[in-house]
Order: C-alpha cells, then sequence, then structure tokens
C-alpha cells in the first residue's frame, strides 16, 4: 500500500480490498431488492442474566447472545410466516429455523466474520447453540478455518477469484432467487451481534434483509432507569433491532412476533437451572 497526498485531498492510500471483503461486496450488491419494516425493543435482560449467571456457576457454558438465538428461532418458529423465503414469484415457508451467525475470525487479510448455520434453531438449548458457536471459533483457532457444513470449497474460491465480477454478480442473484440454495448456504434468518464490540447500547440496522423474512442485530447491554413493581430502578436493557421483510410479512404479524419475543427473552424461557 502505497500512502501519497495532495494539497487539496491531504494524505490518504488506495487499498486493494481483500478477496473476503470483495466477496461481501458482491453480495450485498446481488441482495434483491426489499422494502424492511424495523423494530426498535429495549428489553430488560435482569431474568435471563441471573439464569445464566446461575447456568454458569452450575458448570453449563451458555452466553446471552445464545440465548437470544434460541429465542429468536423459537419465537420464528411459532409464527411460520415470519420464516418465509423469496423462491423466484413464489415464496416458501420453512418449518425449521437455520440461523446464520458470524464469528469473527483472524485470517492473514486481517479479521473477517465467518458464517456458521445453527441448523433446527427452534429445537436446541441456549448451551447447545453456544458449543456450537464456540467449536467453530476453536476450529479455526487450530486450523485457520470454521467449521461449517456448507463452507466455501476451497477451489471454488478459486473459481470465484478468477472470475470476472460482472459474472459473479450475475451468478449470485441466480443464486438468491432460488430459496433452498439460500437455506443451505445462509439459513432462514440472521442474527448479528456488535453488543460485544461496544461499551454503550445502541441500534444497529440494514436497509436489505435479501430474500429472507427477517434479520436481527443486537446491540449491547446498559443499566437504564425503569419500571418495576411499581419502583423506578436501574435495570440491564438490552437493545434489539429486528428487520421484517414488508414484501413477505404484513404489520399485524409482524407486531405479533415481536411481542412474543419480547415477552419470551424478558422471562428468561428456556434458561432452566439445574441445582
Amino acid at each position: 500500500m502505497a500512502t501519497t497526498g495532495s494539497e487539496t485531498d491531504g494524505r490518504y492510500e488506495i487499498v486493494e480490498p481483500a478477496f473476503d471483503r470483495q466477496l461481501a461486496m458482491d453480495v450485498f450488491d446481488a441482495l434483491p431488492p426489499s422494502h424492511p419494516m424495523f423494530g426498535l425493543a429495549e428489553l430488560d435482560v435482569t431474568v435471563p442474566l441471573a439464569r445464566i449467571e446461575a447456568m454458569r456457576a452450575a458448570g453449563t457454558r451458555v452466553s446471552l447472545f445464545a440465548f437470544l438465538v434460541r429465542s429468536i428461532a423459537v419465537a420464528i418458529g411459532e409464527h411460520p410466516e415470519m420464516n418465509a423465503m423469496r423462491h423466484g414469484r413464489r415464496l416458501v415457508r420453512f418449518e425449521d429455523v437455520d440461523v446464520d451467525v458470524p464469528v469473527e475470525v483472524q485470517t492473514p487479510e486481517g479479521k473477517f466474520p465467518r458464517q456458521v448455520v445453527l441448523r433446527r434453531a427452534q429445537d436446541r438449548s441456549a448451551a447447545e447453540l453456544y458449543a456450537e458457536i464456540e467449536a467453530a471459533r476453536s476450529h479455526h483457532d487450530r486450523t485457520g478455518d470454521v467449521r461449517r457444513e456448507d463452507g466455501w470449497p476451497r477451489p471454488l474460491l478459486r473459481a470465484l477469484k478468477l472470475t470476472p465480477r460482472t459474472l459473479r454478480l450475475a451468478i449470485m442473484r441466480r443464486f438468491m432467487r432460488n430459496a433452498f440454495l439460500v437455506k443451505r448456504r445462509t439459513g432462514t434468518t440472521s442474527v448479528t451481534s456488535v453488543g460485544k464490540f461496544a461499551s454503550a447500547s445502541g441500534f444497529v440496522f440494514t436497509f436489505s434483509t435479501g430474500p429472507r423474512a427477517t434479520l436481527f442485530a443486537v446491540g449491547g447491554v446498559e443499566e437504564k432507569p425503569r419500571l418495576h413493581e411499581g419502583r423506578i430502578e436501574p435495570r440491564p436493557v438490552l437493545s434489539l433491532s429486528i428487520m421484517i421483510n414488508h414484501d413477505l410479512v404484513d404489520g399485524a404479524p409482524a407486531a405479533r412476533f415481536a411481542s412474543r419475543l419480547k415477552a419470551m427473552i424478558e422471562a428468561g424461557v428456556g434458561l432452566d437451572v439445574v441445582t
């Protein structure tokens, strides 16, 4: 990388993006247009945090993020319209909720997210989901790659690197029109978390859900004043962004889904402490 500059622009450097970054740019450019609805929820996570602490003390490895993934999957499973995906001009409603989550790893080109698809997440415990996420991260630390059943084969990556970008985009757009291929590679929904990289709460959202019905972004946890049992007191509050594809889901079912998800998370449903 060469650093240069001018009197008008100041000093700057022109950087050739790593191929991982170029592929990410191509995927976003290839996403089909959608019209998302946004829900910004602040959730009182006092109960789930207490139960997670008790489970850890009892020897069960679990995390708030894994619990949130499970809660989202269970709520989607109860509302099948939220597990829909575009398939050409038709819709496919899947029974299994396969959740795509990013795992940030160190590569020779820098830090990049590697996607891990948690299959049938609605039928699994938070501890099981946590174990799979950590196994993927640990596998990368040992081998330099993230274990995933639908990972990019190296020959395909080499072929994509040699393929002109216009042709890559055409292939990706064709891929995005097939709900079954999208499910196999990237699941039926996606949950990303920026909270662990931030020191305060906040909302994060994107402007496209792609061919899927939902997308979620987990923010940070911050103590905020909340009314509890008739008193104002500080409570840990989680920021959660919910993006729903309005092309696939109407407002009323989206609201019912969001209400159910909020109730499940705040009640710590599924976090059972074994004594």
